[in-house]
């Protein structure tokens, strides 16, 4: 079931695998910087925004907090023609159709 917690990721209290929203051969667009209100982390790079790909892999993805320490979040690899993959966190990426978030 979608956006429902899984199982405990690696047993350690408070960290949690939830099913991703996009799944492999999923055709995705990487949302442009001025579409998101809040910007957060793993975010691809600007010659992938506004790209659209397909998901090679989901998956969860260390990356920095606000607080310099680390936290667990939902992360993509998508494979974009002319660019290759690219690594994008879950608030990045939209399926086709999706209105912008403004």
């Amino acid at each position: 079931m979608r956006g429902k917690v899984r199982k405990q990721y690696m047993g350690q209290e408070g960290l949690t695998e939830k099913d991703p929203d996009f799944l492999p051969t999923q055709i995705v667009r990487i949302k442009q910087a001025s579409e998101l209100r809040g910007h957060s982390a793993p975010a691809p790079g600007e010659h992938a925004m506004g790209k659209t790909g397909i998901v090679e892999m989901a998956g969860m993805v260390y990356v920095m907090g606000d607080d310099n320490g680390t936290k667990l979040v939902q992360a993509y690899f998508m494979r974009i023609d002319g660019i290759g993959q690219v690594l994008a966190g879950e608030n990045w990426v939209e399926g086709p159709g999706q209105p912008v978030a403004r």
